[in-house]
């Protein structure tokens, strides 16, 4: 223990007195490591709504998509009344794009209408607050990535949507609505001059019915403007191998980012040990032991490596305001677990691979590289 207690004492010591080199180190850690860590709060936003990817019973659930649909949910009700399907629950679904404002900054989204049958069908996970947004006035819920986006949203703030004020009643999590803004849908948010159209329609049958052609007819057939029907198991494996392939791009840039991040913490920590190099020459050749050379290098080298770690949390949260509305990133403890035992993994191999090839000059060759 004494040995040990010594042991990060000096590599304190000699992190001060190299501060100057040491500050270069910790800054060139951090630029290497800062493309990683947004690829992998990418990938986490996959990996948080896999769970969330199936439709309640999806093996009898059909989505009928409208493509915009001008026609008023009070109609779809009074068709779906008298179709022959079997319907045993349905949910209707609208979309419109919108100014939302959020602590002052202003942007242009799209907003999702649903009436409160969508929670039969959608699985979701609660992250905070509720998911009733039916029984009080000016309420929304906020997808987890769009909440993570806008600084840190919380259930109980006020946004403003489209030129209103609303109460953010819950934040949560579900595949097919992430990065969205969800509001009650009902005749009269459907004006003639609100722009909102009718997007799709969630439906499940109690008959087992195999083919999404007999539905489309059927619906068509009762006027209702259908475009493209799609059943409930059919439109998970599609969204699941599309997240996958998704993923697996977004690994392949994080896999180019990670290998830059490795070479650039070789080529430093190589030029910081060439820096240093006489002077571990000199202990050893003093008697100290490859054991405290190395221990002394590793703790200094972690040492940076925890300071640029640190300043690439920063700089994501200062960078958060200013990233494209494309980019979104659910950063929580899987993602900072994985970059940072990746940056410590490198960090020990480097340094014992630099160190290992000192370990093996005689003395003698010491003695005349020093003198």
């Amino acid at each position: 223990m004494l040995k040990l207690k010594y042991t990060i004492f000096d590599a304190l010591v000699n992190f001060n007195r190299r501060r100057s080199v040491n500050i270069i180190v910790s800054v060139s850690f951090a630029l290497g490591m800062l493309l990683p860590i947004l690829c992998l709060g990418n990938i986490n936003i996959f990996v948080e709504n896999v769970s969330t990817m199936r439709f309640r019973d999806d093996e009898n659930v059909w989505i009928a998509y409208f493509d915009g649909a001008t026609i008023s949910p009070k109609e779809i009700i009074s068709s779906l009344q008298d179709n022959t399907l079997g319907v045993c629950d349905y949910a209707i679904a609208g979309q419109k794009r919108g100014v939302v404002e959020v602590n002052g900054v202003k942007s242009d989204k799209f907003i999702s209408y649903l009436t409160d049958e969508w929670l039969l069908f959608e699985d979701y996970k609660i992250i905070e607050g509720s998911l009733d947004m039916f029984t009080g006035e000016n309420v929304c819920l906020i997808e987890q990535t769009l909440a993570e986006s806008c600084e840190g949203l919380r259930a109980g703030d006020t946004i403003t949507l489209l030129g209103d004020k609303y109460t953010v009643n819950g934040i949560f999590s579900a595949f097919h609505y992430y990065g969205g803004i969800l509001l009650p849908l009902s005749d009269s948010n459907q004006g003639t001059d609100s722009n909102l159209m009718i997007s799709k329609l969630y439906l499940r049958t109690t008959e087992n019915i195999s083919d999404e052609a007999e539905i489309r007819t059927a619906l068509m057939r009762t006027g209702l403007p259908v475009t493209n029907v799609i059943g409930g198991e059919e439109l998970y494996h599609t969204g699941l191998a599309n997240g996958v392939y998704k993923s697996l791009g977004i690994f392949l840039v994080g896999f180019v980012a990670f290998l830059f991040a490795a070479i650039n913490i070789a080529l430093v920590l190589i030029g910081k040990f060439n820096l240093d190099k006489r002077n571990h020459g000199i202990r050893m050749a003093m008697g100290a032991s490859y054991r405290l050379v190395f221990l002394s290098a590793l703790f200094e080298n972690i040492l940076c490596f925890c300071v640029a770690f640190l300043c690439d949390i920063g700089l994501v949260y200062i960078l958060k305001p200013t990233f494209p509305e494309g980019l979104t990133v659910i950063l929580n403890n899987r993602v900072y677990f994985v970059a940072f035992a990746f940056g410590i993994f490198m960090t020990v191999i480097v340094t014992w691979i630099a160190l290992f090839k000192l370990k093996r000059k005689k003395l003698v060759e010491l003695f005349e590289r020093v003198s």
